[in-house]
C-alpha cells in the first residue's frame, strides 16, 4: 500500500524552506552527493527507496508534520462512517491494525496469517494463543467501531471491556480488569504505579483523555505515553493504548493512525522519549501513522 501525501521532491523543498537546511546539509546527512539532491530536486530524478527513507525520517526529523494531517482532516467528511459503510475499507483497516499491533508485541503471524485467522481457517505452523490474538484483536476493533460516534468520550468501561476482548481466553492475564500487581515494563527506566495506584491513575486519565485542547494531536500523543507509563494491566497495554488512540481520533474526524511494526524501533524510541519530558517524537509517531490511515481510508 502507497500512502504519498508529500512526494519525495517535496520533503526536500521543505526541508530547504522551512528548516533552513542547504542542499549541502541536506547531500551530507543523508551521505549523497550534491548532484543527487540537485537532480532530485531540479531533474525529475526519484530517489532510490532506501534513500526515500532516509528522506522521510530527515523530513520528520525537522519538519512539524501536524499542519499535513490536519489537512487531511477536513479532507475526509466521516471516518467513522467510511469505516462502517465500505466493507472492503473496513476490512483493510482491521487487518492493517491487527497485523501490525499483534506484530508490535512480537507476534509471528504474518499479515496473510492474520487475514487466515480473522477468516476462521487453519493456520499451518502456529500456536493457538497466536492464532486467538488476532482474533481478539479483530473483535475489539469490531466493537471499537460498533461504539464510538463522533464527539465519542473515552471511558474506563470502554477501556476494561476493549482488555476483555483483546485478552479473552487468557485467563492468567484477568481479562478486563486491571492489574493487581507488579509488572516489569522493558525498554524504560521508569517505575511503573503500584497495582493500587492504578485505579486512581486510570481515573485521572480518562478524565484528560477527553480533553484535548487546542491542539488535539499532540494532546493525543501525549495521552499515548501517560497511558503506557500507567501500564494498568498484566498483558495487552501497548495494544489497548493504540485501540484508545484510534477511538480518539476517529471521534474527532481524524483518520486512524496505523503504527506500522517496521516503525517499531522508532516506536519505543518516542516513547522512551517522553520519559525525559519529550513529546515531540510521539507527535510526529502519531501524525505518520494518520498519514498512513489516510491512505488506507482513500484506498491508496
Amino acid at each position: 500500500m502507497k500512502n504519498v501525501i508529500l512526494s519525495d521532491k517535496e520533503k526536500v523543498q521543505k526541508l530547504i524552506k522551512e528548516a533552513g537546511l542547504s542542499m549541502a546539509e541536506i547531500s551530507r546527512v543523508l551521505e549523497v552527493s550534491y548532484n543527487t539532491v540537485y537532480r532530485w530536486l531540479n531533474k525529475g530524478i526519484i530517489p532510490h527507496p532506501a534513500q526515500s527513507k532516509h528522506i522521510d525520517q530527515l523530513f520528520k526529523e525537522n519538519i512539524d508534520i501536524v499542519p499535513v494531517v490536519e489537512s487531511l482532516r477536513h479532507k475526509l467528511k466521516d471516518p467513522i462512517e467510511l469505516l462502517k459503510k465500505n466493507k472492503e475499507i473496513r476490512n483493510k483497516f482491521i487487518l492493517e491494525m491487527t497485523y501490525n499491533s499483534n506484530a508490535i508485541e512480537g507476534s509471528r503471524m504474518t499479515i496473510k496469517e492474520t487475514k487466515k485467522a480473522m477468516e476462521g481457517k487453519v493456520v499451518r505452523g502456529k500456536e493457538f494463543f497466536e492464532v486467538l490474538e488476532a482474533v481478539n484483536h479483530k473483535n475489539a476493533l469490531i466493537y471499537l467501531l460498533e461504539t464510538i460516534k463522533p464527539g465519542f468520550k473515552i471511558t474506563e468501561e470502554f477501556v476494561l471491556k476493549l482488555h476483555g476482548i483483546i485478552m479473552y481466553d487468557f485467563n492468567d492475564k484477568l481479562p478486563g480488569k486491571y492489574r493487581t500487581g507488579y509488572v516489569n515494563v522493558t525498554n524504560t527506566e521508569l517505575k511503573v504505579p503500584s497495582a493500587d495506584m492504578v485505579p486512581v491513575k486510570m481515573k485521572a486519565f480518562v478524565k484528560g483523555a477527553n480533553n484535548h485542547g487546542r491542539e488535539p494531536l499532540k494532546k493525543i500523543a501525549n495521552d499515548h505515553y501517560e497511558f503506557e507509563a500507567i501500564h494498568p494491566f498484566f498483558d495487552g497495554n501497548g495494544r489497548i493504548g493504540r485501540l484508545v488512540i484510534t477511538a480518539q481520533l476517529l471521534s474527532l474526524g481524524y483518520p486512524p493512525a496505523i503504527i506500522k511494526v517496521e516503525d517499531r524501533h522508532s516506536y519505543y524510541l518516542a516513547l522512551a522519549k517522553g520519559d525525559l519530558g519529550e513529546f515531540r517524537l510521539m507527535g510526529q509517531m502519531l501524525c505518520d501513522g494518520i498519514i498512513k490511515g489516510y491512505g488506507l481510508l482513500r484506498g491508496a
